[in-house]
């Protein structure tokens, strides 16, 4: 038998009506977030990001309690926002008010997901021993 068991939570964040000017300046935008996500409590153990051309950009932070991505279209004023952690009930409340705050979005739509692992479950044998 089958047995679900949380292994972490997802949150998806979709940011629209963000201040142009702050998503076309991809080196402070990426230090904010990276800033964020620590003040969090969340544990950076490696991190990295890509710029587009003409604009744009895609960052990344590999947490230890698992990642976090920051993606942008400044042509479309919107930022999107994956967080994956194994930090189990943490309060990500405070957080996800910064972001919109530092991207000074006019709309957020948060998805919260719990992810979840079917893990056999082992049945001791009845046995006795003489």
């Amino acid at each position: 038998m089958n047995t679900p068991v949380k292994v972490g939570e997802h949150y998806i964040l979709d940011l629209s009506g963000c201040n142009p000017e702050a998503l076309r300046d991809p080196d402070r935008v990426y230090t904010m977030f990276s800033q964020a996500i620590r003040e969090s409590g969340l544990t950076v153990v490696d991190e990295g990001y890509y710029k587009f051309s003409p604009h744009g950009f895609t960052c990344f932070l590999l947490l230890a309690e698992s990642h976090a991505s920051l993606h942008t279209w400044p042509e479309y004023n919107y930022c999107a926002v994956d967080l994956f952690t194994c930090a189990i009930g943490k309060d990500m409340t405070p957080l996800i008010e910064q972001l919109k705050e530092m991207f000074g979005a006019q709309s957020v739509a948060l998805r919260h997901i719990d992810r979840e692992a079917l893990i056999e479950e082992i049945v001791p044998l009845a046995c006795s021993i003489k």
